[in-house]
C-alpha cells in the first residue's frame, strides 16, 4: 500500500471518528434541550484541533514505518486525487444549496452552519472513499 494510499485511510478514518462523535454530541444536545441560542465553538473548535492533532500523529507514525513516502506523485496518483476532488465537489454543491435552501426558509442559523458543516464533512469522506476505491480498482 502507497504512502498516499494510508494517508487516505488515515484522514477518512479520522474524519469519521471525530465528525460522528462531535454531530452524535452536539445534534443530540440541539435535540433534547432546543436549539442554542448562542453558538458553542468551543466544541467545534475543539473536533478541529483534535482532528488536527491525532491527523499529524497519524501522519508521523506512517512515515516512520514506512520511510519510502517521499516519493513524487505519479500521474495515477493526480488523476486518482483530481477525480476523487470532482466527486466530492460536487457532494459539496448538493449541501451548497440544501444550505441557501435553510436560509430561504427562515432556519435557525444553529442549523445552517451544521448542515454546511456536515456538507463539507460529506464531501470529504466521499472523497477520500473515491479514491480509496480509484486506488483499488486502478483508473
Amino acid at each position: 500500500m502507497s504512502f498516499r494510499e494510508m494517508s487516505t485511510w488515515v484522514l477518512l478514518a479520522v474524519t469519521v471518528i471525530v465528525y460522528g462523535l462531535y454531530f452524535n454530541i452536539t445534534i443530540g444536545d440541539a435535540l433534547a434541550n432546543g436549539v442554542p441560542e448562542v453558538a458553542d465553538n468551543v466544541r467545534l473548535f475543539g473536533a478541529v484541533v483534535l482532528m488536527v492533532i491525532l491527523t499529524i500523529v497519524a501522519h508521523i507514525v506512517m512515515a516512520v514505518l514506512s520511510p519510502k513516502g517521499s516519493e513524487e506523485a505519479d500521474e495515477r496518483d493526480k488523476l486518482i486525487e483530481l477525480r476523487g476532488d470532482q466527486r466530492g465537489g460536487f457532494v459539496m454543491a448538493v449541501a451548497l444549496f440544501s444550505t441557501l435552501g435553510l436560509a430561504l426558509a427562515g432556519a435557525s442559523v444553529f442549523w445552517i452552519a451544521h448542515v454546511a458543516l456536515a456538507g463539507l464533512v460529506a464531501s470529504e469522506i466521499v472523497k477520500a472513499l473515491t479514491k480509496l476505491i480509484d486506488y483499488r480498482r486502478g483508473v
